[in-house]
Parts: structure tokens; C-alpha cells; sequence
């Protein structure tokens, strides 16, 4: 089991800078999210180095962190639970993690860059 790292400490870990990150071709309103998300698949690699993931494997589970919007915490956003998945997709595969511990702990190391990526206020004009 890996340790807890920033995702800076990640980043480092396979000698690349978090900060050179560059996304173009898109509306700037969802470059963070984007990024976000680059970041989140580095970081799910980093905490499951052992865990291939096999999607002809319909018995090999698969954990992804389900997140809470308008939780009781105040905060608005939490983990709520794990999802666990055989052959129908719910979740995004670059993000799945061998157990719900693992999951957990990605999200709770980098809740922010989730809630980068899930949550989006739309502009209405």
C-alpha cells in the first residue's frame, strides 16, 4: 500500500511537473476540469501500482469513490460511498481502484480535483 501523497508528491514520484499540465482546443471554462482529471488518473495509478484493471474480467471488482452533493458536512460535496462494478460501466475505468480502502483513499487525498471535474455551475444566458 502506498502512502498518502500530495499530488505534487505524485507527480514527482514519475519525474513530471503537476504544473505543466496544458490543455487547449476546449472553452477555458473546462480547462480545470480537465486538468482535474489528468491529475486524478496519475494519482489512481500512483495508489493502485499492482491493480491492472481487466474489463474482459466480468469477476475482478472494480471501485470507484461515489461522491454526495449537498452533503450534511456542510461542504457540499463528500464521499458518499464505493461503487463496485462488474461488466456494466458506471464509472470512468482510468479511475477505478482493487478495493473500496484504495478508492477511498484516492478521494480523500484529492477530494478537490473531484470536485473540479464533477462540479460544474453552468452559466444560463
Amino acid at each position: 500500500m502506498k502512502k498518502n501523497a500530495s499530488i505534487e508528491e505524485i507527480f514527482e514520484s514519475e519525474n513530471l511537473d503537476v504544473n505543466a499540465i496544458v490543455v487547449t482546443g476546449i472553452p477555458e471554462r473546462h480547462v480545470e476540469a480537465i486538468k482535474a482529471i489528468a491529475k486524478l488518473m496519475v494519482a489512481t495509478d500512483y495508489h493502485n501500482p499492482n491493480f491492472k484493471p481487466d474489463f474482459t474480467n466480468y469477476d475482478q471488482y472494480k471501485y470507484s469513490p461515489i461522491a454526495e452533493m449537498g452533503s450534511p458536512s456542510g461542504v457540499g460535496f463528500s464521499y458518499d460511498y464505493c461503487d463496485d462494478w462488474h461488466s456494466l460501466s458506471f464509472v470512468g475505468s482510468r479511475l477505478v481502484s482493487e478495493s473500496r480502502e484504495v478508492a477511498k483513499r484516492v478521494f480523500d487525498n484529492h477530494e478537490d480535483l473531484y470536485k473540479a471535474f464533477m462540479v460544474y455551475e453552468r452559466e444560463v444566458k
